[in-house]
């Protein structure tokens, strides 16, 4: 059968006019969506976007489409139907970087940073000019401590986006990571000069700040956020600074009498065992002894009821407040303290440990020992961890009765 000219013009027309009745009910079906989206319907905003997909492959609506359904699942916490979404939507559109990075986003949120980096490597490649691209590659980087890496994108986001914060933000980041802080704080003080509403890059300055020991400047990073109204951010500024703040012992106080006032009298006259309980004045008495510490900030309970993180010692020559017995010859007679404590109890609540050791007295001549005792030069230290991994503060991990916290 032999087709007219005047057939095949009808039928080409015909095609077109159903093509375009077509995009008109994508398009319809896309606006609804949108609405139910704003309504937070994400339900059936999903029911409308996948029609307006199907209505209109291929179109710009479908590609729009898409991507609100994916955003659509991801708010009603479905993240495994948007990747789903967003896989099709690339099979579809396979040269729309902006799709991948939408995919790479929840996936380096979702803590999948191999399958993140491939995302964002695919969208680098399609768009080689994107900075918003480049810089998720190199946060991506920045993450798998590939810093090389990542310091190279965010040269790349500057050169390509000078005027905008990311780049130095990205840069500043790196720095720091790498222990460059002063190049870390001269991009992030760029970011910030840009916008001064650009609270994270304030956030990373007090940080960056708190990691070189210039509390000063950290909290003027926190005081900065406060004046602005960005209280979370400046709470981020604080509780940064106060996790990696060394811990000290705040309070040391006997429970039950051990009186560390007590010094070791003279050559000829010197303190008693007995003189911290009448118990111990009679042959091979025993009395436990309770110390409690206080902590400047919140401990890890394992590291501090560990008994061996602790240390019980005669004052030597080099401790503040001088040496136990004053440096004076130690008799045979003289109490010892067991090195390693008996036992250790940490509050969680109130910071503090109840450290347990024992005083004995000697066997003596008759009923009652003579055993002697400098409880002021009894030194106690603990080498143990807070509850954020960081080891304590050099200056405040012993006491004596003398010296007090050292």
């Amino acid at each position: 059968m032999t087709v007219s000219a005047e057939n095949i013009n009808y039928l080409f027309s015909s095609t077109a006019t159903s093509q375009t009745q077509l995009d008109g009910l994508a398009n319809r079906a896309l606006s609804r969506g949108i609405d139910l989206y704003m309504k937070e319907n994400y339900t059936d905003a999903v029911k409308e976007f996948r029609r307006a997909a199907g209505l209109s492959p291929f179109s710009e609506n479908s590609a729009k489409a898409y991507d609100f359904m994916a955003r659509a699942h991801l708010l009603n916490g479905d993240s495994d139907a948007a990747i789903k979404t967003y896989q099709e939507a690339i099979r579809m559109y396979p040269a729309r970087d902006t799709l991948r990075v939408s995919l790479g986003d929840i996936y380096y949120k979702q803590g999948q940073i191999s399958e993140a980096e491939t995302e964002y490597t695919a969208a680098v490649k399609l768009q080689p000019d994107s900075p918003n691209s480049r810089y998720a590659l190199g946060q991506v980087y920045l993450n798998s401590e590939k810093y090389s890496e990542a310091e190279v994108e965010f040269k790349k986001v500057v050169a390509l986006s000078p005027q905008s914060t990311i780049g130095y933000y990205g840069l500043g980041q790196t720095y720091r990571k790498t222990g460059d802080y002063n190049d870390s704080i001269t991009q992030l003080e760029k970011a910030v000069a840009l916008d001064r509403t650009f609270d994270n890059g304030f956030v990373e300055l007090g940080k960056t700040y708190a990691d070189m020991g210039d509390m000063d400047n950290a909290n003027s990073m926190a005081d900065t956020l406060t004046a602005k109204g960005s209280y979370s951010s400046a709470s981020a500024v604080t509780d940064y600074i106060y996790q990696i703040t060394a811990p000290k012992f705040l309070a040391v106080y006997s429970t039950n009498g051990f009186n560390d006032t007590l010094g070791p009298g003279t050559s000829d006259v010197r303190t008693p065992v007995s003189s911290l309980d009448s118990t111990l004045a009679a042959s091979l008495a025993e009395k436990s002894f309770t110390t409690r510490f206080v902590f400047t900030k919140e401990m890890d309970a394992a590291s501090v009821q560990n008994p061996l993180n602790w240390w019980i010692s005669r004052a030597s020559g080099t401790s503040a407040g001088g040496a136990y017995n004053w440096g004076q010859t130690i008799p045979a007679t003289e109490a010892t303290i067991g090195a390693v404590p008996a036992a250790v109890l940490y509050d969680p609540e109130a910071f503090s440990a109840d450290v347990t050791f024992k005083v004995a007295q000697n066997e003596g001549d008759g009923t009652d020992g003579n055993a002697t005792i400098d409880p002021s030069h009894i030194m106690f230290k603990f080498s143990g961890m807070d509850a954020y991994g960081k080891a304590m503060d050099s200056t405040a991990d012993e006491y004596s009765g003398i010296s007090e916290i050292v």
